[in-house]
């Protein structure tokens, strides 16, 4: 490892693993995964399609316009950050046993990992709903459904 980071909450080495670290997966892995973890698929994909339809409709639709959501940065910055239970998040470069297995793995810190799974999913469906997604605000507080999904998220 050349840039070991840390824990922004008890300091421990992301190597070793802490309860604060929501995911550590490859950048082009990234946000599939963090959909995957917070179980809206679903919601991604009416998401996706809806903003595509909107900007079809403007005239302002390109591929390359629709990429920028599926870059780690792009995506934390407008679906992660805004959320109350985001921590940080940070590249590290990871050599693996074998020569061809070295890459930078994004890390994703949160106090509360299920906490911020639960509320990403539900901001997804919220801008989902919306006539346009992506204007947004701070998102405050505990997701409103937290005490209902206690048992729905598995941690993978």
């Amino acid at each position: 490892m050349i840039t070991q980071k840390r824990c922004p909450f008890c300091q421990t080495p992301a190597v070793m693993g802490c309860p604060h670290l929501a995911i550590a997966v490859e950048g082009r892995d990234f946000v599939r995964r963090c959909v995957e973890l917070c179980q809206g698929q679903k919601q991604w994909r009416a998401l996706a399609e809806l903003r595509q339809r909107q900007r079809q409709a403007t005239g302002e639709w390109t591929p390359e316009r629709d990429d920028y959501t599926w870059l780690e940065t792009a995506f934390c910055e407008e679906f992660l950050k805004p959320l109350s239970w985001f921590g940080g998040l940070e590249h590290e470069w990871r050599i693996g046993p074998k020569a061809n297995q070295a890459g930078f793995l994004v890390l994703l810190w949160s106090k509360d990992p299920r906490r911020l799974w639960w509320q990403l999913r539900d901001e997804l469906e919220r801008q989902a709903q919306e006539p346009f997604p992506g204007k947004r605000r701070k998102v405050k507080g505990q997701s409103p459904r937290a005490g209902r999904r206690d048992g729905d998220l598995r941690l993978l």
